[in-house]
């Protein structure tokens, strides 16, 4: 069943990673190798669901492992010298971006991002369906990559 599901949706769960990786390749390959490896580990489980089943099963644990890699690294200290590099939205570039987006977004995904909170959490505080804040969240990390891009083309 592991190898079906593997030919079936790798392409589709690597386009997903790449979404939630904020475009992080790499990111979202080490996702999916390792979605796919819980996958082989719970191959027992997987070949008792239907394939629709298998799928919501992948994409909830691509999101997971994803969650845990982003928790595990924001607990982790980072040594000093790996602090500059091309690419890294320090914080301060990171609020600057953000400063650019309205306010409720802004705050969504300073609570989600940057303090931990999860989409069901902040429903409940802003009281809106866990959906809605994920599709502002979702317009947010779009808002601030278009931004970034936009800036970053400008020589900034």
């Amino acid at each position: 069943m592991i190898e079906k599901l593997y030919e079936n949706y790798h392409n589709q769960l690597l386009w997903y990673c790449l979404s939630l990786s904020g475009n992080n390749r790499a990111l979202a390959e080490d996702i999916v190798q390792d979605t796919f490896m819980r996958g082989f580990i719970n191959a027992h489980i997987l070949n008792e669901m239907a394939e629709e089943q298998c799928r919501s099963w992948l994409y909830r644990t691509a999101k997971n492992i994803f969650i845990d890699k982003i928790r595990r690294t924001k607990n982790e200290s980072i040594p000093e010298t790996d602090l500059v590099q091309e690419d890294d939205l320090s914080e301060v570039i990171v609020m600057q971006l953000l400063n650019q987006l309205p306010d409720e977004e802004r705050t969504l995904f300073l609570m989600r991002y940057m303090q931990g909170y999860n989409s069901t959490e902040l429903g409940e505080m802003f009281d809106l369906p866990p959906s809605t804040v994920r599709a502002r969240l979702l317009s947010a990390r779009k808002k601030i990559t278009k931004i970034y891009y936009f800036k970053k083309g400008e020589g900034e």
